[in-house]
């Protein structure tokens, strides 16, 4: 029987659920672009609820974004010089504020006027536009991502959600507190007339 093998699984106590091979091959084409679940993961969420995608695949692509907008600070600063000279360099605007690059004329105004996205679409309206700078900046996004210190980014994402749990905790606690000796039945939902009958 088909039941045989799952019956099997559970009762060896088998810590994943193993899905029949139609579903296994049905899941697989529906996610093939898709970031696999990791094996240790231990919390269930409906993957719906994320359009279908990994949370992991969601984070990615939000460093996607942020690596995009990384970049093209990185390279609005190669422009403006910033480095080689300790700060403002002329060549790139003028003492009046002026403009003397057209990479940066480009480069300002899709910062400005384009939004960013999830970053490709933004490049992708500036390799229209100007594909040296759009180039330097896909350059430029590559290589922060392969400098990024991940492991440094998990740590703060720990303490951040660690800090703010601790702090919504104390809000909460300072909530339930308030007004602590007082026998206020109309605000707990108590009797109409406080709780005397």
């Amino acid at each position: 029987m088909a039941l045989a093998g799952w019956s099997a699984t559970l009762r060896a106590g088998a810590r994943e659920f193993r899905a029949p091979g139609w579903c296994r091959a049905r899941r697989s084409r529906a996610t093939s672009r898709r970031c696999p679940r990791p094996a240790a993961a231990k919390l269930f969420y409906d993957a719906n609820a994320l359009g279908g995608d990994s949370a992991e695949l969601k984070g990615a692509q939000q460093l996607k974004r942020l690596f995009t907008y990384v970049a093209i600070r990185v390279v609005q600063g190669h422009i403006e010089g910033i480095g080689n000279d300790g700060g403002f360099a002329p060549q790139a605007t003028g003492w009046d504020g002026s403009s003397n690059c057209p990479d940066y004329d480009v480069l300002r105004w899709h910062m400005e006027n384009v939004p960013l996205g999830d970053g490709d679409e933004w490049l992708s309206a500036l390799m229209k536009e100007n594909p040296t700078v759009a180039l330097r900046i896909l350059e430029a996004r590559k290589a922060y991502a392969a400098e990024f210190d991940y492991r440094a980014m998990r740590e703060c994402v720990d303490e951040v959600i660690g800090e703010g749990n601790v702090r919504l905790m104390q809000e909460h606690m300072a909530a339930s507190l308030e007004g602590g000796g007082k026998d206020d039945g109309a605000e707990r939902g108590g009797c109409e007339d406080g709780g005397k009958n």
